[in-house]
């Protein structure tokens, strides 16, 4: 029995086929946790009512596990399904074939016999890479579409510039969900101190350099295991980021000293090896899963309330998908919490702050370095961070560590909170309007209106029952405030 979508997830794919359908090439954009192989699951039963042959690809197991249990799940039980990965040999025969792009690229001969299929590709803001170009030219897609948390390449470009795709289809923000329950509110504990960045090199990438931030790893904010247990007083599962693979697996024997399990998983881990610790995370066994780079995409952990950074990062990619990680809802997560031992939260925008994504743009992220290795165990083809020396010791600054208000927000990036502010304004007419919400909420935005932005203001006005011309008169108002008085009036918002 297929499952019943939300209202946004199936309305991306009605605003999606007909792109699809007029010879462009989609990519349906939605943040991570807003149930991306759902909606892909929804593609591929249209396509298949269709009587469409289907291909779904990804790039790593854990993403191509989920795509097969949402199918699965979501078209009739007649559906025949193969999956394609190391060491299967499938005919390749059936209604939906879901495979490892490293394999299929692999395989191309015996791809050609499925050209004019219909092609679904998740994580597709990979599908600039040679690899997936070559499965895309050979399967030849009659009908392509993609989906994605964060479109940009990891070279930093838009998916126009590379990837083939000619349109974005946006969906929902991080924080509209929020507002309606799809994704999990968060609390974020930081210090307003910067981490001193002397001699940590900037690479021509524009991120950090990963050797200079082992060296520099002993001086991150607060004390890991310490601010850890204070911040999660319940021990929730948790999900730690460290800044090398040999930092995620120092980490995890300091937790393991401290009589907390855990366990570090890397890109070097046998397939059979990380499932079995995914696995015993998920089921409550290990309490702390450490990494540095296998659990930025497709990992699918509900269960994971705690997300633990000591990885400075520049990349919004990363820091979004990351942060995605601990948003997804579940039975007993109220809240999420985000422990950030670095000052990314200074650097980057929140996790509820909306972004204007782009098709086309010459660089619009940092480029991420990783290396392809293969896996001596399959044969498979990962992708890894580059590698690395080890550290020799991981201790805190001794800096304290506090939660970041919106008041500390406001005082520290009034820009940022700003946006947030007129985006939370936004959606709260949106609601009165639509009837989900009583006009006496709006009361307290009317008295905010220093900070909002005019259309804004205009949307306000009438929802909120005030007279005709307010609006006009306060953006009157807003005009003759300079941009400093601006600032000092968002640094007085205490969270509306």
């Amino acid at each position: 029995m297929p499952f019943t979508l939300r209202s946004y997830q199936s309305g991306l794919v009605d605003r999606a086929e007909p792109i699809m359908f007029a010879g462009g090439v989609p990519a349906v954009v939605a943040p991570t946790g807003a149930g991306k192989t759902v909606i892909m699951a929804e593609a591929a039963r249209r396509a298949v009512a269709r009587g469409a042959q289907v291909v779904a690809v990804a790039h790593r197991d854990e993403i191509i596990q989920q795509i097969v249990k949402s199918i699965r799940a979501h078209l009739p039980t007649r559906t025949t399904i193969e999956v394609v990965r190391a060491g299967s040999r499938t005919p390749l025969r059936s209604q939906v074939i879901v495979g490892m792009v490293p394999t299929l690229s692999r395989r191309l001969d015996r791809l050609r016999h499925l050209q004019g299929c219909t092609l679904l590709q998740d994580e597709c803001h990979h599908a600039g890479a040679k690899s997936w170009e070559n499965v895309t030219e050979t399967l030849a897609p009659r009908y392509r579409m993609g989906f994605t948390a964060t479109p940009i390449r990891p070279n930093g470009k838009g998916l126009g510039d590379e990837g083939g795709f000619t349109e974005l289809v946006i969906g929902p923000q991080p924080g509209e969900l929020m507002a309606m329950g799809a994704l999990c509110r968060y609390r974020m504990f930081a210090t307003p101190q910067q981490i001193d960045a002397d001699g940590i090199r900037k690479m021509s990438t524009g991120d950090y350099s990963i050797e200079d931030l082992e060296r520099k790893v002993k001086e991150i904010n607060g004390d890991i295991v310490r601010d850890w247990r204070r911040f999660n007083p319940h021990g929730h599962r948790t999900i730690f980021v460290g800044v090398s693979v040999a930092h995620a697996h120092q980490v995890a024997a300091l937790y393991c000293a401290d009589g907390i399990a855990a366990e570090a998983v890397d890109g070097k881990s046998p397939k059979a090896v990380r499932a079995a610790i995914f696995d015993r995370f998920r089921r409550g066994v290990t309490t702390v899963l450490c990494a540095c780079a296998v659990v930025d995409e497709g990992l699918d952990v509900p269960e994971a309330t705690v997300l633990q950074l000591t990885r400075l990062t520049a990349s919004t990619r990363l820091y979004r998908q990351l942060c995605g990680r601990v948003l997804r809802p579940s039975e007993g997560k109220d809240v999420a919490i985000i422990i950030d031992h670095t000052t990314n939260w200074l650097e980057l925008d929140p996790p509820d702050a909306s972004i204007k994504w782009e098709l086309k743009q010459e660089k619009i992220e940092v480029e991420e370095i990783r290396v392809a290795k293969v896996n001596p165990e399959d044969g498979e083809v990962i992708l890894i961070e580059a590698p690395q020396p080890v550290e020799t010791e991981v201790v805190g600054n001794g800096q304290e560590m506090v939660e970041i208000t919106d008041a500390m927000l406001a005082k520290a990036r009034p820009n940022v909170a700003r946006k947030i502010l007129n985006e939370r304004a936004m959606l709260a007419v949106r609601q009165v309007v639509e009837g989900a919400l009583p006009p006496t909420v709006l009361r307290q935005w009317v008295d905010m209106t220093a900070i909002l932005d005019d259309d804004v203001i205009h949307a306000l006005e009438r929802p909120a029952g005030m007279p005709t011309g307010w609006a006009a008169g306060q953006v009157m108002l807003n005009m003759i405030q300079s941009p400093k008085q601006r600032d000092a009036a968002t640094a007085k918002w205490q969270g509306a």
